[in-house]
């Protein structure tokens, strides 16, 4: 591989304007090691099998998948991919116990019952759930869960062929057990979905006693502490020059997002999360009614987890009556610019 580089594969996916995942493979002589799989599709591992051919590599000689995280693109093609050549499958162990405990059927279900607590109507849960994939794709988690997943954890460290070892740093957020690996000597890391270039990585809330957005900005921060001027190879998109760079962005657009929410609350008092969402400003869209379903569904997540965050501060409280929750400001002054400024300041502790 030149330069010390893995070599980097598009496998196709049918999501929305992502179009491709990136697989990162490491090879050497008769030994290769994947990081992530595509989909349990047909033409996601026939596009990844071609690009690993295209690049010298032959299929038969994987020996190991690793998985960044818990997500259908970047987690199931393993199943097909595993059975046929009997590599081994590597996989975070806080999304393996999603993956074995929870299943992916539940766990879309407690989410919608979320939603529906939070105010939202039930003709737009039922848009959710007529488009979204979760029953499509359980077969593929239950191919995955048979292969019998090794769990990663902090601090593992993983021989990845003409490229010595890299580091499991685990980055919960995004997903709950979602890693990255590190090479410090060489100055790398494989990010997953943790940063990516151009878009921001979907944080959603699904359950009211955890904080997956102040998990996030907490990996975020550690990356930006560990990683300056490191390069950062993402599951979607081109290399990230400087990953710390690129975290910093992510930090301060979350603290925009976190002060916009305060701004929102401030003008209307108390509101369900539906309700703010719907004046939440979302990029690509006009309004929300221009939202598409699954967009909906990641808005009203990110919104949730926002508020939650906001309310693990002590900036909002959190309210529930008649069978709905709502939030309202916890202050006694809607001094809101400064606010946003303590908000920057927890972000990056």
């Amino acid at each position: 591989m030149q330069g010390g580089m893995p070599f980097r594969v598009e496998a196709w996916i049918p999501i929305g304007d992502l179009g491709s995942v990136n697989v990162y493979a490491f090879t050497e002589g008769p030994t290769t090691v994947l990081v992530d799989s595509g989909m349990f599709s047909g033409k996601s591992v026939y596009t990844l099998l071609k690009g690993l051919r295209r690049f010298g590599v032959d299929p038969r000689s994987l020996e190991r998948v690793v998985v960044t995280h818990y997500h259908v693109d970047h987690l199931t093609g393993a199943a097909i991919l595993c059975e046929a050549l009997g590599a081994e499958l590597m996989l975070a162990r806080g999304d393996l116990e999603l993956l074995l405990h929870v299943g992916v059927e539940q766990y879309f279900r407690g989410a919608l019952e979320l939603l529906a607590l939070a105010g939202t109507p039930r003709t737009v849960l039922e848009e959710i759930a007529r488009s979204s994939p979760a029953v499509r794709v359980a077969e593929a988690y239950g191919a995955v869960a048979e292969l019998s997943p090794k769990p990663l954890g902090e601090g593992d460290r993983i021989g990845m062929p003409g490229h010595g070892y890299y580091l499991v740093m685990e980055t919960p957020g995004h997903t709950p057990g979602h890693i990255v690996l590190v090479s410090h000597g060489r100055r790398k890391v494989l990010l997953g979905d943790t940063v990516l270039p151009g878009i921001t990585p979907h944080v959603s809330l699904h359950s009211l006693d955890s904080d997956p957005l102040g998990d996030y900005l907490s990996s975020l921060s550690r990356i930006a502490r560990e990683m300056d001027g490191y390069q950062g190879l993402p599951g979607h998109g081109d290399p990230i020059k400087d990953v710390a760079t690129r975290t910093r962005e992510l930090i301060a657009h979350h603290v925009d997002r976190l002060g916009e929410i305060v701004n929102i609350l401030g003008k209307i008092g108390k509101a369900t999360a539906f309700e703010v969402a719907q004046r939440v400003r979302w990029r690509g869209a006009e309004n929300w009614g221009s939202l598409p379903p699954l967009g909906k569904y990641l808005a009203l997540g990110e919104t949730l987890s926002h508020l939650r965050r906001l309310e693990v501060l002590g900036v909002v409280e959190r309210l529930e009556a008649g069978g709905r929750l709502q939030w309202r400001l916890a202050v006694n002054s809607l001094d809101t610019s400064r606010i946003v400024r303590r908000l920057g300041v927890e972000a990056l502790k």
